[in-house]
């Protein structure tokens, strides 16, 4: 019986060691798990905001890269077990190495989308002198292009000739007149403006209108604004739809396919078109 009990006794701690063992991995292991949804909590944030299809996409792709790089740089400041450490340093150096993270700046696009975003314009280029200057006058080509389409060359050459006209009536006028004086001072000051003024002023005047919150709507913020912006709110209409990723596209083609079946494969593509239109901007699908 003794023997027993002694067998007994080492079986209990053993059985304990085991159990405690269990208990101390199963809590590592949870630290782990929340340290790597720490890690990896900012790309899903990121996939979830660039693979909408309800609103515009573009602006936003060098906001989020440099929110990743930041939000990276904060991760290797804090301390974090080897294994995840090692995750997150794996994650960073991919992503210097993908031109896609590494030179979303440069793309001439994305800047164009993101400088004319309310949301953001200048401030996510503040970082550069040069890059804030190159998209700036990038800007102002693109709008000094809308101007010169709008008008012709006879409507051009009478606008920046009209400020001159105006001072020559004045000097030519010899009817006296307490007025003439401040009058002819008043002319001579006014600038004769040309086009390339006209996109310089605009582009200026849009910068230091005050930035508006990320929760409103850009396009809601253009539209109110387009009086006081009217060539630059045509370039961002025409440039603030293009999108950040395919996701929206690969969208349309799976619901294509559920158009396109094998009871449906006579439908004209100008049907497909319609049904599609529909089913991407109202509330429910319909098909």
């Amino acid at each position: 019986m003794a023997g027993m009990d002694l067998v007994g006794k080492k079986d209990r701690k053993t059985a304990g060691r085991v159990v405690g063992d269990v208990n101390n991995r199963r809590a590592i292991t949870r630290s782990v798990i929340a340290e790597l949804i720490k890690v990896l909590k900012p790309f899903e944030e990121a996939t979830k905001a660039i693979s909408g299809q309800k609103y515009m996409t573009a602006s936003l792709v060098i906001v989020i890269v440099q929110g990743l790089f930041k939000v990276f740089s904060n991760l290797m400041k804090m301390y974090l077990t080897q294994r995840v450490l090692k995750v997150a340093e794996q994650l960073l150096a991919n992503m210097n190495t993908r031109d896609a993270f590494k030179h979303s700046e440069k793309s001439g696009t994305l800047a164009r989308c993101t400088f004319l975003d309310p949301r953001f314009k200048h401030i996510p280029f503040s970082h550069s002198t040069t890059l804030m200057n190159t998209t700036k006058n990038d800007v102002i080509e693109k709008t000094l292009e809308i101007i010169h389409s709008k008008y012709t060359e006879e409507d051009r050459r009478s606008y920046e000739t009209e400020t001159l006209v105006d001072i020559n009536s004045h000097s030519n006028s010899e009817q006296l007149s307490i007025w003439n004086d401040i009058d002819r001072c008043v002319a001579k000051s006014t600038p004769i403006g040309t086009a390339k003024s006209r996109a310089i002023v605009e582009v200026q005047r849009y910068l230091e209108d005050s930035i508006i919150p990320r929760c409103q709507d850009p396009l809601s913020w253009w539209k109110d604004h387009s009086y006081n912006y009217p060539h630059l709110s045509v370039l961002a209409r025409n440039i603030l739809c293009f999108l950040g990723t395919s996701v929206p596209c690969e969208r349309v083609f799976s619901s294509a396919g559920l158009v396109l079946n094998d009871r449906r494969c006579r439908l004209k593509n100008e049907k497909v078109n319609m049904l599609l239109f529909l089913h991407y901007n109202s509330n429910e699908c319909i098909m």
